[in-house]
């Protein structure tokens, strides 16, 4: 049985990788620090269990961290990505989780990096997980980085208010739990 790494050691590689990632990306540690908050926000608004808050915060600030090993004319691509480039760029969760996997990380962390593109009613990545087989923390992280994204500023659009973030999301409520997305309405 491998020896889970204490909190400490946690805390220092997820510093290490997001200190990395913000040379190559200062946007990736604003977006990832801005799901975090939101992120511990929801979680302690509902069931989440307290005792998984930090590593709840070490996978929303690690969820993009695939994203480093893709080519950064893509990730910063002013204009739509061409299909090969989207399927490139979905590759960052898996790309992510295999990254971290010899750090032997908290599974919660791996897990919700892994699947935080999952949709709840099935048409995610990189699975297509469906509903509660998808863990609690990605689909926190689900709902938290799509308003993020929404509501920041990108290379090919700019950021949406908080208002018209919702609404978008409305729009697309399927992809998310009904009850984490109503509670994380009362949030915003």
């Amino acid at each position: 049985m491998q020896k889970t790494p204490s909190a400490s050691l946690t805390d220092r590689l997820t510093l290490f990788l997001v200190s990395v990632s913000d040379l190559r990306d200062p946007y990736m540690m604003e977006h990832s620090s801005h799901v975090k908050d939101l992120s511990l926000q929801l979680a302690l608004q509902t069931d989440f269990p307290r005792s998984k808050l930090k590593q709840l915060a070490h996978a929303a600030i690690l969820h993009d961290i695939g994203k480093l090993v893709i080519s950064e004319t893509v990730i910063n691509k002013p204009t739509r990505l061409t299909h090969a480039e989207y399927l490139m760029v979905q590759q960052h969760t898996v790309l992510g989780y295999d990254l971290i996997q010899p750090l032997n990380l908290d599974p919660v962390i791996g897990d919700a990096i892994l699947y935080h593109h999952e949709n709840y009613d099935g048409s995610g990545y990189p699975s297509g997980l469906i509903g509660t087989a998808i863990p609690l923390a990605a689909r926190i992280i689900r709902i938290t980085d799509m308003y993020d994204a929404l509501t920041s500023e990108r290379a090919y659009r700019g950021a949406f208010g908080s208002k018209e973030a919702a609404i978008l999301m409305k729009n697309k409520s399927q992809y998310f739990d009904e009850f984490l997305f109503n509670e994380f309405l009362k949030i915003i």
